[in-house]
């Protein structure tokens, strides 16, 4: 019979190991005991004890070593191709013990490993926490409501997601746990959701749709009445609406009810007489239609009715300052027509207070840049609108929509207010952003600067 301890070929290396580990655990409690009693000179149980080259004073020191690098940890940041990091992922071996064992180099020492392959398959079957996966979403069935509005259910809300390297995290985490590197930074490509068609006849949508475009807007700060109605008319009015090819949008129509207490709406400060604030039932609504506003500019799609509020709105000041549409039943609408190739699909959502709006079609190759805000008290005088230059109550941004047969529209958005604060002009510094057509639809270059 062989010893576990004897180099047979047949002994698995692990449970040499693991029983070493175990029994010199024993053998320190025995020596500890005995000690006292030892005749001077003689050895201690952990001097006689060895397995092969390794004695068991080496089997202390690399539990040792394994008992200091189990206390490490690791910031993981994962960052986007323009800076923005999207999650901070704290990760202490604590945490993971299966990611450090033992060289199994049984020599004469033995040495905690932190092993990258056993890492690589954590990642490989836990998300990471504030990295959304691409998402895939399906049509399941599409309908037409009372008010003649195409809608449609689907399997999911697309979102962007993002895709890293698994292999050199793992190597990177390694590496950084194994020479107390704090920081491991992580390269993001985001991956656009779309949006696929079941393929029946008679349906609108067919095949599959990518994004276009998305509109953003923050509602932080709103009353609760007011942040009840921006997620009503975002997820319930504004979500998985179709528009078909050629069609125009109409935001009062996509409400397709009575704005009222009775449907549902609640009690919220509104904008009357072009500066008059009382409470009244929906309001907070416009939140939605600027923020579909937003999406359609980005897009490049054209815009038949549109007009700022009255009052300068800070809630519109987040991802567009002066970019906001307000709408009111039967008196002002925002409208914008599809002159994309086929059908174009809205989905609207917020998480907690942060609207989105995507918009969902069959790209034509378009290139859309958006340009501003410009100010007149930063002495710009490249917007004019109406043969006059900015004024000092306005905020002026520039389209460029590039359509792929060689036609191209030049516009100037002009958002006139009772007031603005002085501050906006030495807060937002213009420049221009590629929304559309671009390899990187968050280019940035600066086009104007002040002080």
């Amino acid at each position: 019979m062989h010893s576990i301890f004897s180099r047979d070929k047949q002994a698995h290396p692990a449970l040499v190991l693991a029983f070493a580990i175990l029994l010199v655990t024993l053998i320190g409690s025995w020596s500890l005991l005995t000690a006292s009693a030892a005749p001077v000179g003689a050895k201690t149980a952990y001097e006689r004890f060895a397995i092969g080259n390794v004695t068991a004073e080496n089997l202390r020191q690399g539990i040792r070593e394994r008992s200091t690098l189990m206390l490490r940890s690791v910031v993981v940041r994962f960052i986007t191709g323009t800076g923005t990091t999207v999650a901070e992922w704290n990760v202490s071996l604590a945490d993971h013990p299966t990611w450090v064992t033992f060289s199994p180099d049984m020599g004469d020492t033995i040495r905690p490993v932190v092993q990258s392959d056993v890492i690589r398959e954590y990642l490989q079957s836990n998300p990471i926490d504030g990295v959304p996966s691409p998402k895939a979403c399906v049509i399941q069935s599409e309908h037409t409501d009372a008010q003649g509005v195409r809608r449609i259910e689907t399997s999911c809300l697309g979102e962007n997601g993002y895709t890293f390297d698994q292999h050199s995290l793992a190597g990177n985490l390694k590496e950084a746990f194994e020479s107390k590197k704090p920081t491991v930074d992580v390269a993001l490509t985001q991956v656009a959701p779309v949006i696929t068609g079941m393929g029946g006849s008679g349906e609108t949508v067919n095949g599959t749709m990518t994004l276009l475009a998305s509109g953003q807007s923050n509602f932080k700060g709103s009353g609760a009445g007011r942040k009840d109605n921006v997620r009503k008319a975002l997820n319930e009015r504004i979500n998985n609406i179709v528009i078909p090819q050629g069609a125009t949008f109409s935001f009062n129509s996509a409400l397709g009810e009575k704005v009222s207490l009775s449907a549902g709406w609640k009690m919220a400060l509104t904008i009357f007489n072009g500066g008059e604030l009382k409470p009244a039932p929906g309001g907070g609504i416009c939140q939605a239609s600027t923020t579909l506003y937003r999406a359609a500019l980005r897009a490049g799609l054209p815009i038949l009715a549109h007009k700022n509020h009255s009052l300068y709105v800070h809630y519109y000041e987040a991802y567009g300052v002066g970019l906001d549409a307000t709408i009111f039943m039967g008196h002002q609408d925002m409208i914008f027509r599809n002159d994309t190739p086929g059908p174009i699909v809205i989905q609207a959502f917020n998480r907690g207070d942060e609207a989105t709006v995507n918009i969902y079609g069959i790209d034509d190759g378009r290139s859309v840049t958006i340009s501003g805000p410009f100010f007149a008290r930063t002495g710009q005088t490249v917007l004019t609108s109406d043969g006059h230059q900015i004024r000092t109550n306005e905020i002026g941004w520039e389209r460029s929509v590039q359509l792929p047969q060689g036609d191209a529209l030049q516009e100037v958005i002009l958002a006139r207010y009772k007031t603005l604060p002085l501050s906006l002009s030495k807060k937002y510094m213009a420049e221009t952003v590629q929304t559309r057509g671009g390899e990187d639809i968050a280019m940035r270059s600066v086009v104007a600067e002040h002080n």
